[in-house]
């Protein structure tokens, strides 16, 4: 089980001040893709590599591609990942991830805007 999180990744607070607890799989893949390489104290390895993959001069989108359809691949409930798409805006150094991700009770279809991540 999961805190719900709104679609910014924060914590999610009803009107009545309550916060929910869910099983979302589309959340725990969001969580993943949201998460830096070696950000996690406990294990550095962990998370997407942005800063030396992505938003760089000249990215490989189709490397990163392929390291985000793992990572999704690693959420247990996921059975198939179908797409990977990543945009990258070169003078924003903003990225996004669609994907579409198959579980066997459904088929998720999100995108990940990742706004925060800049280059100074």
């Amino acid at each position: 089980m999961d805190i719900v999180l709104d679609k910014d990744g924060d914590l999610y607070i009803s009107q009545d001040g309550d916060i929910s607890l869910e099983d979302p799989v589309s959340q725990k893949i969001m969580i993943r893709l949201r998460w830096l390489e070696g950000e996690w104290r406990w294990d550095k390895d962990e998370g997407l590599p942005y800063m030396d993959s992505l938003l760089v001069k000249d990215p490989d989108t189709d490397y990163f591609e392929s390291v985000v359809r793992e990572k999704i691949f690693e959420v247990d409930e996921v059975v198939e990942v179908r797409e990977v798409s990543v945009t990258f805006d070169r003078r924003t150094r903003q990225a996004s991830i669609w994907f579409v991700a198959v579980t066997d009770l459904e088929v998720i279809r999100k995108e990940a805007e990742l706004r925060c991540l800049t280059m100074e």
